[in-house]
Protein backbone atom coordinates (compact mmCIF):
# COMPACT_ATOMS: atom_id res chain seq x y z
CA UNK A 1 0.00 0.00 0.00
CA UNK A 2 2.75 2.31 0.77
CA UNK A 3 4.38 1.77 -2.43
CA UNK A 4 1.23 2.56 -4.53
CA UNK A 5 0.87 5.81 -2.12
CA UNK A 6 4.74 6.55 -3.38
CA UNK A 7 4.44 5.50 -6.86
CA UNK A 8 0.88 7.67 -7.28
CA UNK A 9 2.34 10.62 -5.54
CA UNK A 10 5.14 10.65 -7.82
CA UNK A 11 3.32 10.42 -10.82
CA UNK A 12 1.27 13.40 -9.94
CA UNK A 13 4.30 15.54 -9.04
CA UNK A 14 5.46 14.80 -12.07
CA UNK A 15 2.57 15.24 -14.11
CA UNK A 16 2.29 18.94 -12.50
CA UNK A 17 5.94 19.21 -13.23
CA UNK A 18 4.65 18.97 -17.26
CA UNK A 19 1.73 20.95 -17.09
CA UNK A 20 3.82 23.50 -15.63
CA UNK A 21 5.95 23.31 -18.83
CA UNK A 22 9.30 22.21 -16.75
CA UNK A 23 11.03 18.66 -17.24
CA UNK A 24 12.49 17.43 -14.15
CA UNK A 25 15.80 18.37 -15.00
CA UNK A 26 14.86 22.02 -15.56
CA UNK A 27 13.16 22.19 -12.01
CA UNK A 28 16.12 20.49 -10.51
CA UNK A 29 18.29 23.21 -12.19
CA UNK A 30 16.21 26.18 -11.31
CA UNK A 31 16.75 25.19 -7.42
CA UNK A 32 20.64 24.10 -8.11
CA UNK A 33 21.17 28.00 -10.07
CA UNK A 34 18.81 29.41 -7.31
CA UNK A 35 21.12 27.40 -4.12
CA UNK A 36 23.91 29.00 -5.86
CA UNK A 37 23.01 32.32 -5.87
CA UNK A 38 22.94 32.18 -2.14
CA UNK A 39 25.49 30.19 -1.09
CA UNK A 40 28.99 31.52 0.21
CA UNK A 41 30.47 34.00 2.45
CA UNK A 42 29.85 37.58 2.14
CA UNK A 43 32.11 39.74 -0.19
CA UNK A 44 33.43 43.06 -1.90
CA UNK A 45 34.29 42.05 -5.38
CA UNK A 46 35.48 45.68 -6.23
CA UNK A 47 35.29 49.24 -6.15
CA UNK A 48 34.85 51.33 -9.24
CA UNK A 49 35.28 55.11 -8.94
CA UNK A 50 32.96 56.57 -12.05
CA UNK A 51 31.43 59.81 -13.26
CA UNK A 52 28.00 58.05 -12.79
CA UNK A 53 25.88 54.67 -11.90
CA UNK A 54 23.44 53.23 -13.66
CA UNK A 55 19.60 51.86 -12.81
CA UNK A 56 21.63 48.61 -11.19
CA UNK A 57 23.95 51.34 -9.75
CA UNK A 58 27.16 49.71 -12.22
CA UNK A 59 29.92 51.97 -12.91
CA UNK A 60 29.36 54.41 -15.91
CA UNK A 61 32.74 56.08 -17.38
CA UNK A 62 35.27 54.79 -14.50
CA UNK A 63 37.87 57.15 -13.61
CA UNK A 64 40.38 58.16 -11.58
CA UNK A 65 40.81 61.70 -12.34
CA UNK A 66 37.91 64.61 -11.91
CA UNK A 67 38.55 67.89 -13.69
CA UNK A 68 38.13 70.88 -11.32
CA UNK A 69 34.54 72.14 -10.55
CA UNK A 70 33.37 68.72 -9.73
CA UNK A 71 30.06 68.57 -7.71
CA UNK A 72 29.56 65.27 -7.27
CA UNK A 73 31.98 61.63 -7.32
CA UNK A 74 30.62 57.64 -6.78
CA UNK A 75 31.95 54.87 -6.52
CA UNK A 76 30.07 51.17 -7.30
CA UNK A 77 31.14 48.75 -4.84
CA UNK A 78 30.11 45.10 -6.44
CA UNK A 79 29.26 43.21 -3.54
CA UNK A 80 28.78 39.00 -3.37
CA UNK A 81 25.96 37.15 -1.06
CA UNK A 82 25.18 40.19 1.13
CA UNK A 83 22.91 39.46 3.65
CA UNK A 84 20.66 41.68 6.04
CA UNK A 85 22.71 41.73 9.00
CA UNK A 86 25.73 42.89 6.99
CA UNK A 87 26.85 46.58 6.48
CA UNK A 88 28.69 48.59 3.85
CA UNK A 89 30.66 51.82 4.92
CA UNK A 90 32.35 54.10 2.80
CA UNK A 91 34.86 56.70 4.61
CA UNK A 92 35.62 59.33 1.83
CA UNK A 93 38.73 61.17 2.65
CA UNK A 94 40.69 64.54 1.01
CA UNK A 95 44.32 62.83 1.12
CA UNK A 96 45.90 66.42 1.17
CA UNK A 97 44.86 67.43 4.65
CA UNK A 98 44.09 63.72 6.53
CA UNK A 99 40.44 65.07 6.61
CA UNK A 100 37.41 62.45 6.55
CA UNK A 101 34.90 64.47 4.76
CA UNK A 102 31.92 61.88 4.79
CA UNK A 103 30.88 58.68 5.77
CA UNK A 104 28.26 56.71 4.36
CA UNK A 105 26.11 53.28 5.56
CA UNK A 106 24.17 51.06 3.54
CA UNK A 107 22.24 47.93 4.80
CA UNK A 108 19.64 45.89 2.30
CA UNK A 109 16.21 44.77 2.78
CA UNK A 110 17.12 42.56 -0.49
CA UNK A 111 20.06 39.98 0.07
CA UNK A 112 22.04 38.85 -2.89
CA UNK A 113 24.66 40.22 -5.03
CA UNK A 114 25.03 43.35 -7.21
CA UNK A 115 26.10 46.49 -7.18
CA UNK A 116 25.74 49.16 -4.39
CA UNK A 117 25.97 53.06 -5.74
CA UNK A 118 27.75 55.31 -3.07
CA UNK A 119 28.35 58.82 -4.11
CA UNK A 120 29.13 62.64 -2.42
CA UNK A 121 28.58 65.93 -3.59
CA UNK A 122 28.97 69.32 -2.36
CA UNK A 123 27.45 73.03 -2.60
CA UNK A 124 31.20 74.18 -3.21
CA UNK A 125 33.73 73.13 -5.76
CA UNK A 126 35.87 70.20 -4.58
CA UNK A 127 39.14 71.35 -3.88
CA UNK A 128 42.47 69.85 -6.59
CA UNK A 129 44.07 67.21 -4.83
CA UNK A 130 44.10 63.50 -4.13
CA UNK A 131 41.08 62.07 -2.52
CA UNK A 132 39.83 58.10 -1.30
CA UNK A 133 37.16 56.11 -0.93
CA UNK A 134 37.64 53.16 1.42
CA UNK A 135 35.35 50.52 1.73
CA UNK A 136 34.29 48.65 4.97
CA UNK A 137 32.20 45.09 5.23
CA UNK A 138 31.02 45.09 8.60
CA UNK A 139 33.09 47.44 10.23
CA UNK A 140 36.50 45.49 8.26
CA UNK A 141 37.96 47.88 5.99
CA UNK A 142 37.92 45.90 2.33
CA UNK A 143 39.68 48.09 -0.48
CA UNK A 144 40.46 51.58 -1.12
CA UNK A 145 40.31 53.73 -4.19
CA UNK A 146 41.96 56.76 -5.10
CA UNK A 147 40.98 59.63 -7.29
CA UNK A 148 42.08 63.26 -8.46
CA UNK A 149 40.38 66.77 -8.94
CA UNK A 150 42.89 68.47 -11.47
Amino acid sequence: MKNKTLIFSLIAVFVLVLLAGCSPEKVSERITSFIEDISGPVEVEEITVCKNVDTDYSPIDPTDKFPSGTEIFYISVKINNMTREDKLTVKWNYLESGEEISTTDFQTDTPGSGYVGFSINSEEIFPTGRYSAVVYLNNEAQETAEFSVE
